[in-house]
């Protein structure tokens, strides 16, 4: 009896504690994470288990989803005592960005609140297509790895990647259409390129800058491209003429003031789209934020379009203060009525490819003139080379110059550039104006017509071979050239060394000489020597004032000079003239006026040498400064004709004699004589 007393208030105690006992409930997920692609849905599984008896309705919530991205159903009721399971649908809008989203489902009923953590990705509309590309700084295309691309379209982030160690990126299984690509990171600034259409541009070279303030925004300029501020410009159909307006979105982030505006037509890829050429040109707006009404016509369009009308693109770039960079294309359709388009054409002669590599990167914010340099063409041969600092885009150090000559009576339309690697696959890389002239110097440098190849891509040590296609009613091709660029050359002050003590006043100078480290066959130079005290009493020195070629040999498929020995001369006057010739291979007595030291890499200069004017001894206790007036590093062609077509240029020429302030990048080595 007292045994079923004791079990009875044990079991009314039980329903007690229950009774007390508010209803509840828990909710769980399966899966708990989603991946949708842009436009789509998926499903996941959820479970509510009622306790202590709980009916109701469950209303569900979407916690930290981006807009687009919805739940469905809303709401779930509850009845009897068993879980029930009821499917929820994730909806992603094809304006959702790509990326990882952190969710959470949240179920209320009254005061009873519950949530379930969700993981989703998004990914963009999947297709058949692949978009490349490669991020380049300075520095030879210098490849800027570590920068994260955005790939956009519509406003959209359809996907991210981040550069490789050569600065290249792709996106593949993407559908085709037009993307944007964007691309930033620490310390360089932002840059962006509009209108990317693919499959038709399956590759895309991005230029981004070192940033000129790393703490100042590296937001790109957002540029209105307009016929004149009102009128659509894409789309356009447009004969002979072009006309256009850019205005820099003011209300947008970029860094005041704005450097340049460049507006050209389907000049890109290759520098022509940047600095004029013989036959095409370009429009260059310098710190505007409004060009106002303008037009593209003449040698802006030579060459592109066609009589019943051909899509090509006008090409704007800009860049802030910054050095961030918008480069918008915009699609047009362009009628060119000119009558050269009918004329049967020759194949233009004479193509010669040179590379032309900077030590010191040279963009366009410097208002560099075209200088010329005295360089040699051949072995006993030299000329003047046109150095055209303005023509290097993008802070780039080296591009190929390609001339040639179009002696024919009938006026090609145009010449198309083509580049190749192995001479069997060809890629155009620019147009400009057809032309003709009755001449053709031997100078490669003489010949009348131009093209600046300056893509970002091009890489020293690489042989390229190029081609240039005459066009009208026929395609006549060119026989190629081909050129392999130099790596910067820098050749370093040796002896007197920096603030020396007790130098002879006759000093002998003595100059590293790194031809062979970078693949070179010679190099050039020249010095000059100046009074610190006076500064404008300068002695320039090495062979009144004319070049030393300094060659340690290369052999057959090089200089000619065998491997071991070594070459020094100049021209004098116009005359070639050898100084040290360890070889007898071109003067039997050996001479060595100007020493070399092959093992070292170096050459002596004596301060005066038996054939030229003597100069005075300097004077006792009194500083000077010496430093490279000219010195650059050249390659020989052998294939074609031993001409040179390639230099690597240290520094060159100034306006001015005090060399210190025009150059600063270059060595400057003070010594102070003795008695």
């Amino acid at each position: 009896m007292r045994k079923a007393f004791i079990l009875a208030l044990l079991v009314l105690g039980a329903v007690l504690t229950a009774c007390s006992r508010p209803p509840d409930f828990t909710i769980s997920l399966n899966p708990t994470s989603l991946t949708v692609q842009q436009g789509s849905s998926d499903t996941t599984r959820l479970t509510i288990t009622p306790q202590n008896g709980f009916t109701g309705t469950v209303n569900l919530e979407l916690v930290g989803a981006p807009s687009g991205v919805t739940l469905s159903p809303s709401s779930v009721n509850v009845t009897g005592s068993g879980p029930v399971t009821k499917t929820l649908t994730v909806n992603v809008d094809s304006t959702v960005n790509a990326g990882d989203y952190d969710l959470q489902i949240k179920a209320t009923s009254g005061n009873l609140n519950k949530t379930a953590p969700l993981s989703l990705k998004v990914t963009g509309p999947t297709g058949t297509e692949t978009l490349s590309g490669m991020v380049v700084s300075e520095n030879a295309g210098g490849p800027v790895a570590g920068s994260q691309v955005r790939l956009m379209r519509g406003g959209t982030l359809v996907a991210t990647t981040t550069t490789d160690a050569q600065g290249a990126f792709t996106f593949a299984n993407i559908p085709a259409d037009t993307y944007r690509l964007e691309v930033q990171k620490p310390g360089m600034a932002g840059s962006f390129v509009e209108g990317v259409r693919v499959p038709e541009m399956g590759f895309v070279r991005i230029i981004q800058k070192p940033a000129f303030d790393a703490s100042a925004s590296t937001t790109p300029p957002t540029l209105v491209i307009t016929q004149d501020g009102s009128q659509p410009l894409e789309g356009g159909t447009f004969t002979n003429t072009i006309p256009f307006r850019v205005q820099v979105d003011a209300t947008r982030d970029f860094v005041r003031p704005m450097r340049f505006i460049y507006v050209a037509l389907g000049r890109t890829p290759g520098s022509a789209f940047l600095s004029n050429t013989a036959t095409s040109s370009r429009r260059i707006f310098s710190e505007v934020e409004d060009t106002d009404n303008q037009t593209l016509s003449g040698t802006a369009v030579a060459g592109l379009g066609s009589a019943s009308g051909e899509r090509v693109f006008l090409e704007v770039v800009a860049y802030d203060f910054n050095n961030n960079r918008s480069h918008y294309i915009v699609p047009i359709t362009f009628v060119n009525t000119s009558a050269t388009q009918n004329n049967t054409v020759s194949a233009p002669t004479g193509v010669a490819a040179m590379a032309i590599t900077l030590t010191e990167a040279v963009g366009f914010f410097r208002a560099e003139t075209p200088l010329n340099l005295t360089v040699p063409l051949g072995k006993g041969q030299v000329g003047d080379m046109p150095l055209d600092l303005s023509a290097v885009p993008e802070g780039s150090n080296l591009y190929v110059e390609v001339r040639w000559c179009y002696t024919a009576t009938a006026t090609p339309f145009a010449f198309d550039i083509e580049r190749s690697e192995d001479r069997q696959n060809w890629t155009r890389v620019g147009t400009v104006g057809g032309a003709r002239s009755t001449s053709c110097p031997t100078n490669p440098f003489d010949r009348p017509f131009f093209f600046r190849d300056a893509s970002p891509d091009l890489t020293p040590g690489q042989t390229y071979y190029y081609r240039v296609v005459a066009r009208g009613a026929n395609r006549a091709e060119s026989a190629p050239s081909s050129t392999t660029p130099l790596p910067p050359f820098f050749a370093p002050l040796l002896s007197p060394a920096d603030e020396a003590k007790n130098v002879s006043k006759t000093p002998d100078f003595t100059i590293g000489h790194p031809q062979l480290d970078i693949g070179a066959d010679g190099a050039a130079y020249n010095l000059v020597l100046w009074d610190t005290l006076t500064g404008d009493s300068v002695a320039w020195q090495t062979l009144a004032g004319s070049l030393l070629m300094v060659e340690f040999g290369t052999g057959d498929d090089g200089n000619r000079v065998p491997r071991g020995e070594a070459l020094v001369y100049g021209f004098p006057g116009g005359t070639f003239t050898v100084y040290t010739d360890t070889a007898g291979l071109i003067d039997p007595s050996k001479p060595a006026t100007v020493p070399v030291d092959l093992t070292q890499g170096s050459f002596t200069l004596p301060y005066n040498f038996d054939g030229y004017a003597q100069l005075p001894q300097l004077q006792s206790l009194r500083t000077y400064a010496w430093q490279l007036r000219v010195s650059y590093a050249y390659k020989y062609n052998p294939a074609e004709g031993y001409r040179v077509s390639a230099y690597s240029v240290q520094t060159w020429p100034s306006s001015t004699s005090f060399i210190r302030i025009t150059r600063p990048g270059t060595q400057v080595f003070d010594f102070t004589t003795g008695e």
